[in-house]
């Protein structure tokens, strides 16, 4: 209490200049958790509005948005039948509980984007290259609910994850164009045995 009192007369003091240390603005989709001495203070996340904080005493947590933010990720799986493309995964999200977030994870993005990562290699093991390409959507749900499962944990709720894009490994590649051709010589072949 006598650092409070002490930090509160400096702040009263100096107030012409100290009320541009005090007062920061919320805006209307964020949220901010504070931290007095390291300890999270009760009640609610602040926000939206002004907001007022001891600037010696008081910490305040990144701004955290309440609206749905996207993640991004570029990787390299193996599929069941070991064929190796390149995806990109988009994933949805929200978060629901700001002081849990805040106070469970240090960097939201590198965990979240690790555990989708997680996920998404996890998902795709089980399945063979053509199911992936035929049902897309089916795995995508899958996704979603590895990740949800996981997330909801530190106040952070999955909307929706998707398979952006999947890439044809050069093997799989040069395979089926063999193979393309192959079928193209047999059918040259069977078209000049029929005429003679």
């Amino acid at each position: 209490w006598l650092l409070m009192v002490s930090v509160l007369a400096l702040v009263l003091l100096l107030l012409p200049v100290s009320i541009w240390f005090c007062v920061k603005v919320v805006r209307e989709h964020e949220r901010a958790v504070i931290f007095r001495l390291g300890h999270l203070l009760r009640g609610r996340p602040r926000g939206p509005g002004l907001l007022f904080y001891l600037p010696l005493l008081d910490w305040h947590s990144s701004f955290v948005a309440l609206i749905y933010l996207t993640l991004y990720v570029c990787m390299q799986v193996v599929t069941k039948d070991l064929v190796r493309p390149e995806l990109s995964a988009v994933c949805y999200y929200q978060i629901e509980n700001v002081a849990l977030c805040s106070t469970a994870l240090f960097s939201l993005s590198t965990v979240l984007q690790s555990l989708v990562q997680a996920a998404v290699r996890d998902v795709l093991a089980q399945h063979t290259f053509n199911h992936i390409l035929l049902h897309r959507r089916r795995i995508g749900q899958q996704i979603q609910a590895a990740v949800d499962s996981v997330a909801c944990r530190w106040g952070i709720r999955v909307e929706r994850a998707d398979i952006d894009e999947l890439s044809f490994p050069v093997e799989l590649q040069q395979s089926l164009a063999a193979e393309a051709e192959v079928k193209r010589q047999q059918a040259r072949v069977s078209n000049h045995t029929s005429f003679l």
